[in-house]
Parts: C-alpha cells; structure tokens; sequence
C-alpha cells in the first residue's frame, strides 16, 4: 500500500509521455492559435526570442529601478537551492538587498559560465515575489496574452537574484511562460517520460514535485537511472521567453545577475483535478499531516515560514 508521502508525489493527472529533449523549437513570434495548437495543447516547450524585446520592463526594470520603488519593505530571501538542499531563508530590506546587487551587477561576459561564488557561500535569491500585488503599476510592463488567453487563472511572480542562483529539477503543476527580463540563465528541461528516472522527491513544495537529484553532485548508486537522462539546455537572454508545459521538469540557474518573470496559468482541467490536488495537500501539510519537517517552506527546527506560493 502507498503512504501518503508516495502517492503525493506526482498528480495523477500528469501522465507520461514520449517527447524528445531535443524537441525544443525555436520561434521569434509566435500567435495564439499557433502557440495553442502547437505547444499548449501538445504540451511542447517553445523558446520565444522575439516577442518580449519591445515590453517596458525589458527597458526600465532594473535592480536600482525597483531598490527604489520600496526600500524598506520586507522581502524573504532564499537561501541556496532549497529544492534539494537545505530550506533555509531570511528576511530583508528591499532595497538594501538590491543596493547589493546593482552594486555587483555588469554586463554578461561573452562565456555562458557563471561566475564561481564564493566559499561556503549560499547566493541570497529573491524568488516567487508577487511583484503585481506589491506594485499593481507594473502590470503593464510585460504581455503573457498568450498564456493568458489559454487559461482561467493566472499567477505571477518576479525572480532577482546574483548570479549562481539555482532553482533545482522540479516539475510544477501548472503551465508556465518564463521571460528574462535582464541577465541570462540557464535552463535543462527533461520531458514527463523520464520522470522515473529524475527520482521524485518525498520533500513538500505547494502545486510541485521535486527531484531528489542535483547534478552537481547526485550519487550514481541512489540515482542509477539519472545517468541516461540526457536533458536539453537552453539559455535565455534579455527579452527572451520560455513556455514550460506542466509536468516537465526543469532547473534554472542564474549566469549573471538577472531579474526574470513568469506567469502560471491553469486551464479547466488544471483548475478542477491539479489545483484541487495541491489544495488538498496544502491543507494536509499546515495540520501537520503530510511533509512536516521535510519541506521548502518552513525551516527545520525553527518556526519561521515563508509566504506561500
């Protein structure tokens, strides 16, 4: 018999399916109807270069742009990558944490490498900001219509961090468009079909799965299966978007100091069985029922959490 632990870890509306890695399009524009009959509704990524080069947040937002929108207010900081390691995060200024970055900001070197951090460092990432509900003005700097105009609930989130920051291998449960607004990062997307062998993670993360594997140091003898997934690579540039269907797994790591934005979006069926799933778990989870002490939103032996996605 399956634990609660086991059959939570993947919805049982994502099913397997034989997509290629390397079935990635390239596309400088893409319209609704294309993007709905041939990525959505298939569930393929698409690499979008062009379509978000002339939006106002490409040619405004800044570190300094937002440090002074509301320096005092207080924003949670990840620290590290706490899909596979450690959660653990802290409270800040926004200004001062992004005083720090423009200070440390500079144009992308001509290699895709990041830099190396520090010793014993944990780069310091303001990840999943609700960045409409905090400043409803911005709203009009970026365009995900296309997203948008496939789906009935939308959420939206900014991501600013240093360059190094890693979002580990997870799969989210709900389609989701990912624009670079500056710097650059690096993007591995593994399709659902390789889904047994990406290991899914017993650690709670609201309307996700996680991978249990970091490449950087995964071990072959837990992970065999790890070492015949071969996953694509993309990296985004200013301007540029993703869509990454549900259900695929991804790892995002920052080359530069970068400021991104994603939208999610659920349509019916995502609403009525994904959404209603995670929402059950979510539930389970606060009265202590599934992931306690094992989870990205709550700090071993401390009562500190975060906001909830």
């Amino acid at each position: 018999m399956q634990t609660l632990e086991q059959s939570a870890a993947l919805p049982t509306s994502i099913p397997e399916q034989p997509l290629s890695t390397t079935d990635i399009d390239q596309v400088p524009r893409l319209d609704i109807a294309t993007f709905s009959s041939r990525y959505f509704r298939r569930r393929r990524p698409v690499l979008i270069t062009d379509m978000a080069t002339q939006w106002p947040a490409c040619h405004r937002w800044s570190f300094d742009f937002f440090a002074s929108l509301d320096p005092a207010r207080a924003v949670t900081l990840e620290q590290g990558n706490v899909l596979q390691g450690e959660t653990a995060f802290e409270s800040a200024p926004l200004g001062e944490y992004l005083n720090g970055l423009a200070s440390d900001a500079s144009p992308a070197p001509d290699s895709a490498e990041p830099a190396p951090p520090a010793a014993d460092a944990s780069p310091r990432y303001l990840s999943m900001f609700r960045v409409f509900e905090q400043f409803p003005r911005l709203r009009g700097d970026v365009d995900f219509s296309l997203l948008e105009a496939m789906t009935l609930r939308q959420v939206y989130f900014a991501w600013l961090g240093p360059a190094g920051t890693l979002t580990g291998y997870h799969i989210d449960w709900i389609d989701n468009i990912l624009a670079q607004i500056s710097g650059r990062k690096r993007v591995w997307l593994v399709p659902p079909s390789a889904s047994r062998a990406m290991y899914p993670s017993r650690k709670y993360d609201y309307r996700s799965t996680l991978s249990e594997v970091e490449p950087s140091n995964w071990d072959a003898a837990r992970h065999p299966l790890f070492a015949d997934v071969r996953p694509t690579e993309i990296t985004l540039e200013p301007g540029q978007m993703l869509f990454i269907p549900h259900g695929w797994w991804h790892r995002v790591e920052s080359l530069s100091p970068s400021i991104s934005i994603n939208a999610f979006g659920h349509d019916l069926s995502g609403l009525l069985l994904r959404q209603s799933w995670a929402s059950a778990l979510r539930l389970l989870h606060r009265l202590g029922l599934h992931g306690r002490g094992n989870c990205t939103c709550h700090q071993p032996d401390t009562k500190r959490t975060r906001p909830a996605g």
